[in-house]
């Protein structure tokens, strides 16, 4: 494991996405505004302010080719932010979700000619763009959705898109929208694929809200994190679903690195590394645990006041100081101090570098190794 890069912000980071270079980051503090933030050497230094939610920012996603931004929050609405090269000012453009209830996510297709808004009322909105009336509209994904859906992923075809929610369930459907997407070829979820067609329905064991849907690198399985603490994978090809139950806190997100590789993080604050050894699925491996150096370099000079120490501990990790399974001085043997609150693929799309973010502030920057 190596750890490329970390940062601390003075808030907790709830939701973020880098943009193409990672020169840029696009992050929510826990309120209903953007900030954008510019690497400059070591640090990152604020650029903008995104101001147009009137709740509470759910999910932020930047297009690494066309250089949007769209963000969605607990006010049912979602913006598309476009950059003024002339005055460098970020403009928004108000989408045509049609929602009753919260957005919950928001992801842009691989194509980034549409993008998809999770939400609380019981579907997936796809979202495109329409030339004649210059704005962002939206199809509605519903039955047989029954709750809230909290998270989606796309299929690389572009078209299909998985998503999973409270109802306990993980979905494949088709988003395929004509006049915006070419006709797909045949995959294994499916030949002929008109919108809303669903392609695949999976449960974990024991049941549980799902939290993270991914699909691998082929498109050929999916895998998700349930609230039962299990990592469960499926393949439509051979009919297997195969469950890891872990006895550690639920996972809130998870995605593929390779296609024998999963990392998976959440309440634990520790990214799991989770490999097919070709019969089974396992846990290989804890990101950050084991780098006592690292940790040694980035301590506090101020961890010899034992008071500021208490102080700080309390507000990165919202619990005392003295824990179990942390050092000598208090700390956590993870890198993250606090629940984990994202993970994000690199936009490169480097399979083994992953970043993070956490109710502590940091942002960290991963390379992984199974």
């Amino acid at each position: 494991m190596t750890v490329l890069d970390e940062f601390t912000f003075p808030f907790c980071v709830t939701a973020y996405s880098f943009n193409g270079d990672k020169s840029q980051v696009a992050l929510c503090p826990n309120s209903n505004e953007v900030h954008i933030y510019a690497r400059s050497g070591a640090q990152w230094v604020q650029t903008h302010v995104l101001k147009e939610h009137d709740l509470l920012v759910t999910s932020i996603d930047w297009s690494p080719r066309t250089n949007l931004i769209v963000s969605s929050s607990q006010d049912k609405n979602a913006y598309v932010w476009t950059l003024d090269n002339a005055t460098g000012v970020w403009k928004p453009t108000l989408v045509h979700l049609r929602l009753n209830r919260a957005a919950t996510q928001a992801r842009w297709s691989p194509q980034e000619n549409k993008f998809a808004v999770a939400s609380g009322d019981k579907c997936v909105a796809i979202c495109y763009f329409d030339e004649e009336n210059n704005w962002w509209i939206s199809k509605h994904i519903k039955k047989p959705i029954a709750s809230t859906v909290l998270c989606v992923d796309w299929h690389p075809n572009n078209v299909l898109i998985a998503c999973g929610g409270t109802d306990m369930k993980a979905r494949v459907f088709s988003a395929y929208i004509k006049g915006v997407d070419q006709k797909p070829a045949p995959t294994i979820w499916g030949e002929r694929l008109p919108f809303n067609t669903l392609c695949g329905e999976f449960e974990s064991p024991s049941g549980g809200w799902v939290h993270s849907v991914s699909f691998a690198p082929d498109g050929e399985s999916l895998a998700f994190a349930s609230h039962d603490s299990s990592l469960t994978v499926a393949t439509p090809a051979t009919s297997e679903v195969t469950s890891v139950r872990s006895p550690n806190l639920p996972f809130k997100s998870l995605l593929w690195t390779e296609p024998t590789t999963i990392v998976a993080t959440g309440h634990d604050c520790s990214p799991m590394v989770y490999a097919f050894d070709g019969s089974s699925w396992r846990l290989v491996s804890k990101l950050g645990e084991d780098d006592k150096a690292r940790r040694s370099n980035t301590a506090s000079p101020s961890n010899s006041n034992s008071a500021f120490n208490l102080f700080r501990q309390m507000d990165s990790r919202s619990q005392p100081a003295k824990a179990s399974g942390g050092t000598s001085d208090g700390m956590l043997k993870s890198v993250h101090q606090n629940t984990i609150t994202e993970l994000r693929r690199d936009p490169f799309h480097n399979p083994v570098e992953v970043s993070t973010s956490g109710l502590d502030g940091k942002l960290v920057q991963w390379k992984v190794q199974a």
